[in-house]
């Protein structure tokens, strides 16, 4: 009766572990490009066998002697994980997994250079073999066969490009002059184009206020991988510091530019403006002259440096219109972005302050010195920036201060 109650139980067993021998997967073929794909599972034949897998921890190393197998074991004490070449049988190399615990372990398998060289040409292939076995007993888990291929590793290539640009109403555009090592041309793409978009020369314009992210790649090809890199750009309104700045900036260009003239009564227009093609010459009723086209008068040019240096919206509608700020504080006023400050001492003058007298303007651009457009005539040096002195601060009737938009 007892020989019978184990033959029975026996059967029971056996039973239970066919299906699940037969429901094992055939080998695992992984077709590599440069990486080992994350995650390939080892079925185990029984509970004992633990999990075995491959992850992509040896991603395209740039020379041969960086060749590994890395993965994880489920349970490791007790195990070896071996590496067996093209033919299933000759073990290539084996590692113990020193885990007297049993719980889960990495582990990465460097494949030597001496195995590796002459077989991995461009165009060829490598076919290697993992197992997880225990030193003793039964239990190894089923031979995956992984495929390298792609020939030479692929290189890492990095790209070169700011991580942030900022744009306002007065800088509203931009060049990413991004350049990959590789050599090879990249690409550029906005999280928001309604806020900045760019183009595929990499040009950036402001669309409104706000914040995108440009992402500039490069594909890779040929023997490198593919690269990324982020830009980050806000988009805002300009601070009032940034709009003297801009103002000043212009101003002092312009005075630089030999080109430029001072022109007033018959030489120009008292309120024309060279950029917006409201100054008449030489001869206000004539035919401009190539000579003497580009003037200003003292006027004029501080109302163009605020109009189109600061880029103030209403001041630049009045300098297209041939009308701007004049010696009374009114004309001043109806732009509303100037405030009256009296006249503060000397050395309390702020950059992009205007100093007003009774037939004169003039811009403070900081460190005692006015940028000016002055002198009844054609020389180069008629606008241009000046000293200040006390003496001359004296005769000033009242600064106006920019106070922004």
């Amino acid at each position: 009766m007892r020989r019978r109650s184990i033959a029975g139980l026996l059967a029971v067993l056996l039973t239970a572990v066919l299906p699940v021998a037969a429901a094992l997967p055939a080998t695992t073929e992984l077709s590599v490009s440069g990486t080992l794909p994350a995650t390939v599972g080892l079925s185990a034949y029984a509970l004992s066998v633990p999990k075995l897998t491959i992850d992509e921890s040896c991603l395209a190393p740039e020379n041969i002697s960086e060749v590994a197998v890395a993965g994880r074991l489920s349970r490791a004490r007790g195990q070896v994980i071996s590496v067996y070449g093209e033919d299933g049988q000759t073990v290539l190399l084996q590692k113990k997994i020193n885990n007297a615990g049993g719980r889960a372990a990495d582990f990465r398998i460097r494949i030597p250079e001496a195995i590796v060289k002459g077989k991995l040409d461009r165009n060829s292939e490598l076919t290697v073999y993992v197992q997880s076995e225990p030193v003793s007993g039964i239990g190894a888990s089923k031979k995956v066969r992984a495929i390298i291929s792609c020939g030479k590793f692929l290189k890492t290539q990095s790209i070169r490009s700011p991580k942030k640009i900022t744009l306002t109403n007065l800088k509203q555009k931009a060049k990413i002059n991004a350049h990959a090592s590789s050599g090879m041309a990249v690409s550029y793409r906005s999280s928001k184009p309604n806020v900045v978009s760019v183009t595929k020369a990499g040009k950036v314009t402001r669309k409104k206020n706000g914040k995108a992210v440009i992402t500039v790649t490069q594909v890779g090809g040929g023997i490198y991988l593919p690269a990324k890199k982020k830009i980050t750009v806000i988009s805002r309104r300009s601070t009032r510091k940034e709009q003297v700045d801009a103002a000043v900036d212009w101003a002092e260009r312009i005075a630089g530019d030999n080109s430029f003239a001072y022109g007033t009564g018959r030489g120009a227009h008292n309120y024309g403006c060279y950029y917006c093609k409201t100054n008449y010459g030489p001869r206000r009723y004539n035919k401009p002259s190539a000579r003497y086209r580009k003037t200003y008068c003292c006027n004029p040019f501080v109302h163009a440096a605020y109009a189109h240096g600061a880029r103030h919206p209403k001041m630049l509608k009045a300098c297209r219109a041939g009308s701007g700020i004049g010696m009374a504080k009114w004309t001043y006023y109806r732009y509303g972005c100037w405030k009256c400050v009296g006249k503060p001492p000397y050395r309390k003058l702020r950059k992009g302050d205007v100093l007003v007298t009774r037939r004169h303007v003039a811009m403070y651009v900081g460190e005692q010195k006015l940028a000016e457009a002055a002198s009844a005539n054609w020389s180069a040096g008629s606008i241009a920036v000046k000293h200040m002195s006390k003496a001359r601060y004296r005769r000033i009737s009242f600064v106006m201060r920019y106070t922004g938009y």
